[in-house]
């Protein structure tokens, strides 16, 4: 059966389960977006021929594209793509960071929605509502020149550090004033890596960075003199990345950083 068909069948059965009985349990459920399996990223890039996704191609459409491979707690990857009707396409991970619920695009208010508790999120993926205490990753979505390819970055929003570059992220600590103090930490974004980062300045000689997705459901951990803090979800790690306190169960993985007194230079494994 081909995707197409898959589609028209899954619309004539909403449209089946929607008879006017029904008509008020019936109403729009954000829940019920499509998924499709894509090819695993390229360097970064997860690529998909336009005539795949239909839904994309018109004003308020969304698809979830689950790319071969899983992400760092062995889910498999989930990216939810939106055609806004307010700012175009739209990409972010589709797993909510409250529980890990998929969410959804809800194009009549403008916003992301968690179908399971009802956290919602605004189109550069910030929470609106809670449960829900940190945003979504959000990524760039466009068309090829040729209109017939869709392109999701996977490097991310441009954050608080430069660019990727050989393999290192590198900058000036000047430029990042939160590391001239010490025990002073940030966690940000460099685009072209697809993860976040959290750098903390242990020592005045020192400075620590790691994956700042925390092993429990991905939210970004944050730095707190001695510690690293999940703000979702309360876990605890040292500053070598061990779990101090629950639920997380497995440590932060740890990135290596030099630092000569002016710059800091990580590479990304």
């Amino acid at each position: 059966m081909t995707e197409l068909t898959r589609r028209s069948l899954l619309r004539v059965c909403a449209g089946v389960a929607c008879a006017p009985a029904l008509l008020q349990a019936c109403a729009p459920r954000e829940s019920e977006a499509l998924a499709i399996a894509v090819q695993a990223p390229v360097e970064g890039l997860v690529s998909v021929s336009t005539p795949r996704v239909p839904e994309l191609l018109k004003a308020g459409g969304s698809l979830i594209l689950h790319p071969e491979g899983n992400d760092l707690f062995g889910r498999p990857l989930s990216l939810l793509v939106a055609n806004t009707s307010s700012q175009g396409l739209k990409a972010w991970d589709a797993y909510c960071p409250h529980a890990g619920c998929e969410v959804a695009w809800a194009d009549h208010d403008d916003e992301v929605v968690c179908p399971c508790h009802q956290s919602r999120f605004s189109v550069d993926g910030a929470v609106k509502q809670p449960p829900a205490r940190q945003g979504l990753d959000s990524y760039s979505a466009k068309l090829s020149a040729d209109n017939q390819t869709l392109i999701v970055d996977l490097s991310g929003s441009a954050g608080v550090f430069p660019a990727l570059q050989n393999g290192y992220v590198t900058f000036l600590i000047k430029s990042v004033p939160d590391l001239l103090l010490l025990g002073g930490s940030v966690t940000g974004r460099a685009p072209g890596v697809p993860f976040p980062l959290v750098l903390l300045r242990s020592s005045p000689a020192e400075v620590l960075a790691f994956d700042a997705r925390c092993p429990h459901l991905g939210c970004s951990v944050e730095g707190a003199q001695k510690l690293l803090i999940c703000p979702c979800h309360g876990s605890l790690f040292g500053l070598d990345g061990s779990v101090k306190q629950g639920p997380a169960a497995k440590p932060l993985v740890a990135l290596s950083a030099t630092f000569d007194g002016q710059t800091v230079s990580v590479k990304i494994a």
